[in-house]
């Protein structure tokens, strides 16, 4: 967070918790629900223009038809990638044709694989009492 002080970004809480956020004009473009991971917007024509060498860095995982892409975080060097691609997102959601279509942003990775962790989740069967008679 530090690394962007400077930056026209504000820090806040995600919109998918647990994490906190930089929202730039109040589009959430960047999360941090892990100390190791950050989530970048860059929007899906970026990704997909850029999609071979994100890959090809191995630092960076792509979700398939997304706007958001993962940067892993171990190293200085993660950093600056970080610093590259917040970059790219400030310019790709601050351009002023496509900004109106971005009131908000889609759902992160994180809150994507949260909900299709629920879905996965299996059901518990209702809490049955012997001898309790059913409510009517």
């Amino acid at each position: 967070m530090a690394r962007f002080r400077n930056w026209p970004l504000r820090v806040c809480r995600a919109d998918c918790p647990p994490g906190r956020a930089l929202a730039l004009r109040g589009l959430q473009i960047v999360h941090f629900h892990h100390r190791d991971l950050a989530e970048v917007f860059l929007t899906r024509r970026v990704v997909h223009r850029l999609s071979a060498t994100l890959a090809a860095s191995g630092r960076v995982d792509l979700c398939p038809d997304g706007d958001w892409v993962q940067v892993h975080l171990d190293v200085d060097g993660d950093l600056f990638l970080l610093e590259s691609l917040v970059s790219l997102a400030i310019q790709a959601n601050d351009d002023p044709v496509v900004r109106p279509l971005h009131r908000t942003s889609p759902d992160c990775p994180h809150a994507c694989s949260s909900a299709a962790r629920r879905a996965q989740r299996p059901r518990r069967p209702a809490l049955v009492l012997h001898g309790a008679r059913p409510a009517s």
